[in-house]
């Protein structure tokens, strides 16, 4: 069954368009499961309830994009509604039945019908009839299961489709990364990663392609050839000889000659090359043969390996364009730092969320983002021009003048709004009732230092030291990083400024230093890393001690702290550091402020022990949501299930706040919460009144907080925390902010 079914996937997956792949489904399925009809529908796109026959092998071929049903009409209907499998003996004398005229579908009474579903959304239905012999438990689990993994594939296959029709607008669903919204030309992300994700392009130099994949093709011979050499000595001349026999696939024939008929035919040497290779290796999949089938993944290692010579060999690196927009299968933090700033206008990501990093980063640096959108066409964007709408998490690719000219008001009027907000800059930030609120910056960015000082930040509550760690290809030493952290002290001299120690793993890797584990997020990251390596530690510790000489503005926050143990061995290590400094200098200098962010649920329990030693806490709330709900924050399958504003995060940073008060220890925010208007309100009715958050987030904070008394949004967290779930929350506060006049601040979207 295993082979049946990828067979089939594997097919559908290579279909030249979404017709092609449902024709190649319906006759797979004849074949495998021996029935007379197989029918697939399909929601439309402009009404999602509305199920149209896309394709059927066995009825009348003329009923095919006619026959239309809404949920709960006939039994297809009912498969869609129901969400759910049915398996009838007799349909025509099912209750549900809707006789379809002239399809010739009486003939086949024994009915088969199961959901094909995506992100818990029905995208369509597989409906198999026969004339004779119910269809058995095992069949029906066959197709649900099929139904299960066709799901993605016929997603990513509509997709690009409809790519194809340049005159057609394409709407892109995934979950709101960053907010805004931009106009812009897509730049799809090849890091030669995969071949699949190969941009298509147009080849601009004919000559210098086919140069730049002859060379490749020769260094990975040459490569192969001089593996074969070694092998020789601990490997049997046959196994040896493998080394050889792939050499001599790049020495000539089909491989090589179908790549430079497309190169030739005016495509670059790139896709020209992936498209080939998959070409060649999908024939090998097909064979019966198990271990013939098994050397498609030889040819796709080989078209790999080729790739990346190309990728790196590549001498004319295209420009990117004025108003360029990132897409690609993962965006990292790190593709930022290869990208001009001034030409970025937007991220479209087929992983990740709100709260991973580089939509945190987005974020900060006020360029939209939209991640998580499942099938993703990435071959088929690059150049296409696509609209970005961060609220919404939606983008628009080809879009038509009606959505252009939608979009435009939009974006004029968020402009709007901003210059509206203006009039906040040089007010402070006080409650109705007068109640000050110290508004800070979230930075690790030297762009972000001169617009945070502009906008009326009084400092920085937390700089995210492992940006500059990532941006190198080695550990930076003790003298750069002192240059980075005596640059933004100097910045806000006079203002606090919260260094975070190096904080690193789960989703913020470095190249240089890989953490490969199971379960990242619960491994071995943050203060866990630097206190395992007290070198890496102490060697950045020096750097923020000796930069503070003289400015005296410095704060320390460590990461992941999840008790007083990890409290106290880095304390340990920050005196050393200190003591060592003094000794150095010959005179006596401050010891900074260090304070624990509170991100791990442990220290909701601990947390009058760890204010027994800290002298200040900050609440990292993207992470402690992460843990309490138990919700992946990079995971767009359980984006929907994250929110800090879940009635268990209130309730938990409420205990957090009753802990410190008995202590005593400032107390602030630090995580994305504290730049929402949603958020905010929450916070501060808590007490919460120091809020660290992205530059672009600080005049819309002001906003919410002058319109406002502590009193009132006490007044109003005891009625939200009673709420039954996160989405009847933000109701709830988004309601509030729409009595004010408001609602703009937090624009749904689309």
């Amino acid at each position: 069954m295993i082979y049946r079914l990828q067979r089939i996937v594997q097919e559908v997956d290579h279909a030249a368009d979404i017709d092609a792949a449902l024709i190649v489904l319906a006759e797979g399925l004849i074949r495998d499961l021996d029935i007379g009809v197989c029918s697939i529908y399909l929601v439309r796109e402009d009404d999602p309830q509305v199920l149209v026959l896309k394709a059927s092998s066995g009825l009348n071929p003329a009923v095919v994009g006619k026959v239309e049903l809404r949920f709960g009409q006939g039994i297809v209907g009912t498969v869609a509604e129901r969400s759910e499998a049915m398996n009838i003996l007799n349909a025509p004398e099912h209750e549900k039945f809707e006789l379809v005229p002239e399809s010739g579908e009486t003939e086949f009474p024994i009915f088969l019908g199961v959901p094909i579903i995506t992100h818990g959304d029905v995208l369509g239905v597989i409906a198999v009839q026969r004339a004779v012999n119910a269809f058995t438990e095992d069949e029906e689990a066959y197709l649900t299961t099929l139904a299960a993994q066709l799901a993605a594939s016929i997603e990513r296959v509509e997709s690009q489709s409809q790519l194809v029709k340049e005159t057609a607008t394409h709407v892109l669903r995934g979950v709101a990364g960053a907010p805004g919204m931009s106009i812009g030309e897509a730049v799809v992300l090849n890091r030669g990663v995969d071949l699949v994700s190969v941009p298509d392009r147009i080849c601009s130099n004919i000559d210098a392609d086919l140069a730049a994949f002859r060379e490749a093709v020769g260094m990975v011979c040459d490569e192969l050839t001089e593996q074969a050499e070694k092998m020789r000595i601990s490997l049997s001349e046959e196994e040896a000889a493998l080394f050889v026999a792939y050499a001599q696939m790049l020495s000539g024939g089909s491989l090589i000659e179908d790549t430079e008929k497309r190169i030739l035919a005016g495509n670059w040497a790139q896709s020209s090359w992936s498209d080939t290779v998959e070409e060649h290796a999908y024939v090998f999949e097909q064979m019966e043969d198990r271990y013939l089938a098994e050397r498609a993944n030889d040819i796709r290692d080989l078209g790999l390996r080729v790739l990346r010579k190309l990728i790196a060999g590549q001498i004319q690196v295209p420009e990117f364009p004025k108003n360029g927009i990132l897409v690609g299968d993962e965006v990292s933090a790190i593709d930022l730092a290869d990208v001009p700033l001034d030409r970025l206008v937007g991220i479209v990501s087929a992983h990740g969320s709100s709260s991973s990093h580089v939509a945190i980063l987005a974020h900060a640096l006020g360029i939209p983002a939209v991640m998580g959108v499942p099938g993703l066409p990435l071959k088929q964007l690059d150049g296409i021009k696509l609209i970005v709408d961060g609220f919404g998490g939606l983008a628009f690719a080809n879009p038509d003048r009606r959505i252009l000219d939608e979009y435009e008001k939009y974006i004029d009027e968020e402009a709007a709004i901003d210059q509206d907000l203006l009039e906040l800059k040089n007010l402070p930030a006080a409650t109705v009732d007068k109640h000050p609120v110290r508004l800070l910056v979230n930075t690790g960015l030297m762009t972000d230092y001169t617009p945070s000082l502009h906008s009326g930040a009084e400092g920085v509550g937390l700089y995210r030291t492992e940006i500059p760690f990532q941006m190198r290809d080695r550990f930076p030493t003790e003298e750069e990083q002192y240059e980075i952290y005596r640059g933004v002290l100097t910045a806000f001299e006079g203002m606090p400024v919260v260094l975070r120690t190096l904080d690193v793993g789960g989703d913020k890797p470095l190249t240089y230093f890989p953490i490969n584990e199971a379960n990242p997020f619960l491994g071995w990251r943050g203060i866990r890393v630097t206190l395992d390596h007290p070198e890496i530690f102490i060697t950045q510790v020096r750097a923020m001690i000796r930069a503070n000489v003289g400015i005296n503005n410095l704060d320390i926050l460590l990461p992941m702290i999840s008790g007083r143990d990890d409290f106290e061995a880095s304390l340990d290590l920050i005196t050393r550091a200190h003591r060592e400094i003094e000794e150095e200098l010959g005179t006596k200098i401050p010891l900074p402020r260090i304070g624990a962010m509170i991100e791990v649920p442990s220290a909701i329990y601990q947390i009058e022990d760890i204010c027994a030693l800290a002298e200040f806490v900050s609440i990292g709330t993207n992470d402690l949501t992460q843990y309490l709900l138990a919700v992946d924050r990079n995971n767009e399958n359980v984006a929907d299930l994250y929110s800090s504003l879940h009635p268990a995060m209130l309730k938990a940073m409420c205990q957090i706040v009753q802990g410190v008060s008995r202590s005593r220890t400032p107390l602030s925010v630090c995580g994305e919460l504290a730049g929402d208007p949603l958020g905010i309100m929450a916070l501060l009715g808590m007490g919460i009144d120091t809020l660290s958050m992205s530059v672009g987030s600080l005049l819309r904070a002001k906003k919410v907080i002058v319109s406002f008394s502590m009193s009132e949004l006490g007044d109003l967290l005891d009625q939200a925390i009673r709420l039954p779930s996160a989405g009847a929350v933000l109701e709830f506060y988004a309601g509030k902010l729409e009595e004010r006049g408001l609602g703009g601040l937090i624009r749904a979207g689309g």
